[in-house]
């Protein structure tokens, strides 16, 4: 088609040479049919590359391209690409809509753990709480029964709760403190005792400053006895100073029952009218008082 295109095209050019060579002047009708003939060669020479050609005047001119064919090769080629690769596309799809469910689903999940994580810091919170009071009300506790049997500090700890508003057993503590003291507040009470002296010494020699050394490391009820032998048996002594020793085992005994002795001891010479183990009462009045005893 190309050779006849390049034929047609020469032997126009040629003949038209010819003419105006031969009769020296153009003529319309021949130009016309050069003209045709030069461009149906061009269409043979173009048809595998020009789609449509036209031309005002002389028509259109049609033919089948190559770009074309090989246009529509590779979209058929992508097209089956396409179609193939249609099934690892849907793959592709479903496993991203796997995994958004699956992110839902973690999501949700999480929701859920971190509701039962803060139900479960609050029952570990209220569980400590609970075995802190259960711990406190222990303490509490044995220290009440230390109080009860003749524990000095136990019941110092008490008058201490009783004054603590932030204390969780602040009622229960001066509940406590209430009853002890009124144990050791009864009516009977024992006297008369016997201080069991060492061989050779005379009791009523002994100056105060000797009695307060036998004191300090004697047993409680061997303290109570010399409570009572400086109190009933040494009136030598003067008062105002057998109450300044009443005063100091009030302070510091550790024995409920020497303090209580001491506390009975020292209402009946002050006439106070408190409690034998209303220790702070007793210790108050004798700030403001003792100037007046002799």
């Amino acid at each position: 088609m190309k050779l006849i295109g390049i034929l047609i095209v020469l032997t126009s050019i040629a003949v038209s040479s010819w003419w105006i060579t031969t009769h020296g002047y153009y003529h319309k009708s021949v130009i016309a049919m050069c003209t045709i003939a030069i461009f149906t060669g061009i269409a043979f020479l173009l048809c595998d590359r020009i789609t449509e050609f036209s031309m005002k005047g002389i028509g259109t001119i049609k033919a089948a391209a190559n770009q074309a064919t090989a246009d529509a090769s590779v979209v058929a080629e992508l097209k089956k690409r396409v179609e193939s690769q249609s099934a690892t596309v849907d793959l592709i799809a479903k496993e991203a809509a796997d995994a958004k469910q699956l992110v839902d689903n973690l999501s949700q999940k999480n929701l859920k753990a971190e509701e039962k994580l803060l139900k479960l810091d609050k029952s570990i919170s209220d569980g400590n709480l609970a075995v802190k009071e259960l711990q406190l009300y222990t303490q509490f506790n044995s220290t009440v029964l230390a109080a009860q049997n003749n524990n000095r500090p136990a019941y110092d700890q008490l008058l201490t709760w009783a004054k603590d508003s932030l204390f969780l057993f602040q009622n229960a503590s001066a509940q406590a403190v209430q009853t002890i003291m009124d144990q050791h507040a009864s009516s009977m009470y024992m006297s008369g005792f016997t201080v069991p002296w060492n061989e050779g010494v005379e009791p009523q020699k002994l100056s105060l400053s000797d009695i307060q050394k036998a004191f300090a490391p004697a047993p409680p009820h061997i303290r109570i006895a010399i409570l009572d032998f400086v109190w009933e048996k040494r009136t030598d002594i003067q008062k105002a100073d057998r109450l300044q020793f009443l005063i100091d085992v009030l302070r510091s005994d550790e024995s409920l029952q020497v303090v209580e002795y001491a506390g009975r001891y020292f209402a009946q010479g002050t006439g106070d009218k408190f409690k034998p183990l209303a220790i702070e009462q007793h210790l108050e009045w004798w700030e403001k008082n003792k100037d007046t005893i002799k």
